[in-house]
């Protein structure tokens, strides 16, 4: 599972985040310190140094780019290139948020796990 959210709205482009999820697996959760109960979490806690490999690890490699992370995708056909071809681009500090100056459905995917958002821009 894959969750995808609109992270930040600022002028020029709106920020999408992405988080693989485990589970259900309640004890992991537990495990890594989540202490609500929840039985899908992220690999690691927010704060955790190995977060970021862990996530790669998970996702893979993006069909698109080759490089570690989801597949973004907007309206399920169209690879986020750049503004001007598809309205969206890859955050280069983060591949696993992306920018997007058009509204639409945004799906980041591994194989065919997908999280997805629809935003109005």
């Amino acid at each position: 599972m894959i969750n995808v959210k609109l992270h930040i709205k600022a002028p020029e482009y709106f920020t999408l985040d992405s988080t693989p999820l485990v589970g259900p697996n309640p004890e992991f959760c537990r495990e890594i310190g989540y202490t609500d109960g929840r039985q899908f979490c992220p690999v690691r806690l927010e704060q955790d140094s190995e977060r970021r490999a862990c996530e790669a690890w998970v996702m893979g490699n993006a069909k698109d780019t080759g490089k570690p992370g989801p597949t973004w995708t907007r309206e399920w056909e169209t690879y986020c290139t750049t503004f001007a071809e598809s309205g969206c681009e890859h955050n280069p500090d983060n591949p696993f948020s992306l920018f997007i100056q058009t509204g639409g459905w945004y799906q980041a995917c591994r194989d065919d796990i997908c999280g997805e958002v629809e935003v109005d821009r």
